[in-house]
């Protein structure tokens, strides 16, 4: 193996104590290689090293593992090199698919920031997991109902009670909770056979009537028990981001124009 190598082996692994003594300052970092002038830095290497690690809990750092590694950057830096001379960084397609990862980005790392936030505040009880477990033993199919006016879903109920079918309900399920996302039928597993009610979601009105509840046979609760606790854990995380999300666009300043959206409307549109 050429000399060199074995040199930058020892530099990477002296690293660390390296990187502590000295100066943060990028002006000082030592360069393991250069393509046409353009520096890889060895705290760029390590990285590079570190995420190939993780990704590979087989990978091996040795002399070898190393120069193939950066021999990688460096056909990676030549290309970018050669697309860059072509033109391509200034190409329209280029630009707008940078800008959908960057935001794509962006807002996964305000979520995981979110998230963290609430990590300290947010917990599942152990009458949670009880009664979760009790809806998990039953199917039911209810007859669905949505519209924005109180009033008007009080009528609905009184229809459905009397078994007179409303235009705009649907029928759904056999249900399974894990598979739900409505609030609303979330709520239709505490409901039995006939029962008719209505849930407010999100400025909607569901009327909910079970029309059918089907037992199913369930393991005991230890053997599903951590995976009813993650999974109430992340939907209590999801409906925390939703609040957080209503309250934001609550006290932004948002104008809309229905007049352009009006005329995009009524514009011809290709099928």
């Amino acid at each position: 193996m050429n000399r060199k190598y074995h040199i930058l082996f020892i530099l990477f692994l002296l690293f660390p104590f390296f990187f502590t003594a000295c100066s943060r300052s990028s002006q000082h970092q030592e360069a393991v290689a250069s393509v046409n002038d353009a520096p890889i830095f060895l705290e760029e290497f390590q990285k590079e090293i570190s995420l190939l690690s993780k990704r590979d809990p087989d990978f091996k750092i040795t002399p070898q593992t190393l120069e193939e590694q950066l021999n990688t950057i460096i056909d990676k830096k030549l290309l970018l090199q050669e697309a860059r001379n072509k033109g391509l960084t200034e190409d329209e397609r280029f630009i707008e698919t940078i800008k959908a990862f960057w935001e794509q980005t962006l807002i996964r790392g305000l979520v995981e920031l979110k998230t963290r936030e609430w990590g300290d505040k947010l917990f599942v009880t152990e009458d949670e997991i009880q009664k979760h477990y009790q809806r998990m033993q039953y199917m039911p199919v209810i007859k669905l109902a949505k519209v924005k006016d109180k009033g008007f879903a009080e009528e609905i109920k009184k229809k459905m009670m009397k078994g007179v079918r409303f235009d705009g309900e649907e029928t759904i399920g056999p249900l399974f909770i894990e598979d739900v996302k409505s609030e609303a039928l979330f709520k239709a597993f505490d409901m039995n056979i006939g029962e008719v009610n209505i849930y407010e979601d999100n400025g909607d009105y569901f009327v909910a009537h079970v029309v059918k509840r089907e037992k199913i046979p369930m393991p005991l609760l230890k053997t599903v028990y951590s995976r009813i606790k993650t999974f109430l854990l992340e939907q209590k995380r999801q409906t925390a981001m939703e609040e957080w999300l209503r309250e934001v666009k609550g006290s932004a300043k948002i104008n809309i124009n229905t007049q352009l959206l009006k005329e995009i409307d009524r514009e011809p549109h290709s099928q």
